[in-house]
Order: C-alpha cells, then sequence, then structure tokens
C-alpha cells in the first residue's frame, strides 16, 4: 500500500496525465486527425463519433457549409429556399437550432456558431429539410476547422462559396433597468446580452409601431443555451416577457419583428417582482346555481367541480353578454410572460361560446373521479353590470 505522500503524488501525476486528454475531449472542433476539406466538393461523414475536416479560407471569403443525411427526406410542406439556398426568413421556425454543426480557427476556438445564436432566425446555422446550415465569414487568412457532431448515420458535407451576405450582427450588450433602441425587420432581428442571476424576476418588453417579437434564450447549469420564452402580442401589438432566471449567467434576449419593412423599437429590461399567486378557485357543485359579475373583458373567474367517473355533466352559463365557459385542469408549466391572472395555472380541455349573449351550455363526460377547474371569462360586458349565473348538472352515468 502506498504511503499519503505517494498516494497524493501518484494522484496529481494522473490528474496531470488526464488533463490534456480532457481538454481535448472538451474542445469544440478536435483539430486531430481533420481531412482536408475543399470549397465546391463534398465529403463523406461516416457514422460514429465526431467528424472534423480541415478548410483553409482567405479574408472576408464567405461560404455555405451543409450538413445533409443520405436517408430519404421525410415529407416537409411549404418550404422553399432563395436564390442562395439559405432558406425563408418568413417560415415558422423550431424555437432553437440543434447545432450539429461547429466552427472553430486553427487553435480550437469556436467562432460559428456562438451562445447568442441559439435562435433560427438571424444566426449563422439553421436547420434545412435535410440536416443543417452554418454561414461563415472568414476574418483573416488561414486554416478552420469544420465538426459534424457524433451520429449514427451517414452524412455528407458540401462546402460552397457565399458570394453575397454577411455574417449575422454582432450581439448588443445590454443591462437590466435599462432601455435600448434599436431597428429590426424579419430579414434582420437584433440580439441583446443581459446578465441575469437566478431565481431574479425580469420584465422585457419591446414598443415598436411594427408587430415585434421577443425571444429569450439562457444557460442551464450545464451551460448549454436553448430558447426558453417567446411572446408576440402581450399589450397590443408590444411583446412582453416576465420570466424567473433559472440559474446565475448570461442570457440573450432576440428582437424579431413580422414586417418586411425595417422599424424602430425601444426595448425595456426591468428587474420585477414575483408575481402574487392567484386567489383560490371557488367551489361549484352539482346542482346549485351561483351568481358572480365579471368587470370587464380582463376580469376571469375560476372554479373548482367534483366529477364522478364515467358521469356526464352540463355547465349552463346564462349572461347578457358574450360569455364563455371553459373546463381544463391546473397547468404546472409556468407562463412564459409570467401572468398572474386567476387562471394562470390553467390548461384548458374544452369550452364553449356558440353566441353572443344568452346561456352557453357545455357538456362532458368524465374519464376519472377528480375535480376539474372551470373557468368563466368574456369579450366583453358592454353595458352590463357584468352580471351571470352558473348552473353544473350531474347527468348520470
Amino acid at each position: 500500500m502506498l504511503s499519503r505522500p505517494l498516494r497524493t503524488t501518484a494522484m496529481l501525476l494522473a490528474a496531470t496525465a488526464l488533463a490534456p486528454l480532457a481538454q481535448a475531449q472538451a474542445a469544440p472542433c478536435p483539430a486531430a486527425g481533420a481531412a482536408a476539406l475543399t470549397v465546391g466538393t463534398v465529403a463523406e461523414v461516416a457514422p460514429g463519433p465526431a467528424r472534423s475536416f480541415s478548410l483553409s479560407l482567405g479574408a472576408n471569403e464567405g461560404v455555405i457549409v451543409d450538413l445533409a443525411t443520405l436517408k430519404p427526406p421525410a415529407a416537409a410542406a411549404g418550404s422553399h429556399s432563395d436564390g442562395e439556398g439559405e432558406g425563408d426568413e418568413h417560415e415558422h421556425t423550431p424555437p432553437s437550432v440543434p447545432h450539429t454543426l461547429k466552427l472553430c480557427d486553427a487553435q480550437g476556438a469556436l467562432l460559428a456558431p456562438q451562445p447568442g445564436e441559439v435562435f433560427e432566425k438571424g444566426g449563422s446555422v439553421s436547420t434545412t429539410g435535410d440536416g443543417e446550415r452554418l454561414r461563415f465569414v472568414a476574418a483573416s487568412t488561414g486554416q478552420y476547422v469544420v465538426t459534424a457532431a457524433a451520429s449514427a448515420e451517414p452524412r455528407e458535407l458540401l462546402v460552397r462559396r457565399r458570394s453575397v451576405g454577411a455574417s449575422p450582427p454582432p450581439v448588443v450588450s445590454a443591462q437590466l433597468d435599462a432601455s435600448q433602441k434599436g431597428i429590426t425587420s424579419s430579414k434582420s432581428p437584433m440580439v441583446f446580452s443581459f446578465t441575469g442571476t437566478a431565481g431574479q424576476w425580469v420584465l422585457l418588453k419591446s414598443t415598436s409601431e411594427k408587430d415585434t417579437v421577443l425571444r429569450l434564450a439562457g444557460p442551464d447549469k450545464a451551460g448549454d443555451y436553448s430558447q426558453i420564452a417567446e411572446n408576440d402580442d402581450s399589450d397590443g401589438l408590444n411583446p412582453v416577457l416576465r420570466r424567473k432566471l433559472a440559474v446565475t449567467g448570461t442570457y440573450y434576449l432576440q428582437v424579431d419583428s413580422l414586417s418586411d419593412e425595417p422599424g424602430e423599437f425601444e426595448l425595456s429590461l426591468k428587474r420585477t417582482d414575483a408575481p402574487k399567486p392567484p386567489p383560490p378557485p371557488m367551489a361549484l357543485r352539482s346542482g346549485s346555481q351561483l351568481a358572480g359579475r365579471l368587470t370587464g373583458s380582463d376580469d376571469i373567474r375560476l372554479y373548482t367541480l367534483p366529477v364522478i367517473a364515467g358521469h356526464s355533466y352540463r355547465l349552463d352559463l346564462t349572461a347578457p353578454y358574450d360569455g364563455v365557459v371553459a373546463i381544463g385542469l391546473p397547468n404546472p408549466v409556468e407562463p412564459e410572460d409570467g401572468g398572474d391572472k386567476p387562471d394562470a395555472g390553467f390548461a384548458e380541455i374544452k369550452s364553449q361560446d356558440s353566441g353572443t349573449t344568452g346561456t352557453e351550455k357545455l357538456t362532458f363526460t368524465a374519464r376519472s373521479t377528480g375535480q376539474l377547474l372551470v373557468r368563466v371569462k368574456s369579450f366583453g360586458i358592454g353595458e352590463t353590470d357584468g352580471g351571470y349565473t352558473l348552473t353544473a348538472t350531474d347527468l348520470g352515468g
């Protein structure tokens, strides 16, 4: 058995020997064994671990790198591309990009994609019908390394020159409790970064005459980035995100637009208090009638209704305005806008709104014994006092 000093020395030597290996495994683009890649040619990417390729580029030379699976493409609807083949910026896109492709300099420093490019639109990496596409413009002449992540499927890698376009715009540094101004369009979204603290609530809002969209991306405990929230029109056409930050680190906020025409916007980033918990739902019993009152189109009332498996029920909502009755269950998912309305934790199952006045009748059959949530709201109470009656009837099994 080794003595304590010898054991300590041995452990240190082992750690020293393993350090280069750990660093090599952590490198985003391992250059060892990289195969030569030429612009305008196709390279096979064999199944198995990550594969790296060495690429020589001149200063300001732009390239498009396509990684495509060799499996037959799945049926895709409505996709098309422009003259350069870079996709349609108006399509509904996934919330984040898997980042199968990475590009580094000869020393292994990651150049694309950057953490702030986690959004599908506006970044250097985007998804295609059969794989992934990376766009890059070299800042200087030299060797670069392109890495395709591990896969069990055979793939092809194609590099071609990019004659037009530019690199993604830089991320703009921002601070909480401050405002930023910018110009955005559907073809040129802007990205801002700010530092947040775990457990902190933030209120993010874009104000513009155009219809803008906010997307928030943040890190997890492992340091990987993904989109965590999106909002389009919480305040008219102005998007609002109210969110609790999960971990301490840098967050990225993209301001996109649904308009082709560039438009000015003002971005507000504020610390805010956690939303107050909504009041508990009121009890609703079968065979009884309740009277309630809504104060306006934004007002909501929530009830709990005990149900028995196999029994059918009818809800009757009577009001002199356009009322809506719905059933649902508690929703454990936090609203992306941090909403604190009574139905912030309500997940709708079925609703009824067939007329603009009178009685709405909603029928359903309970699958299991327990409690359902019943929601009452309106599309406006007009000149009325907002009064309504709600009746639950057990129709039997």
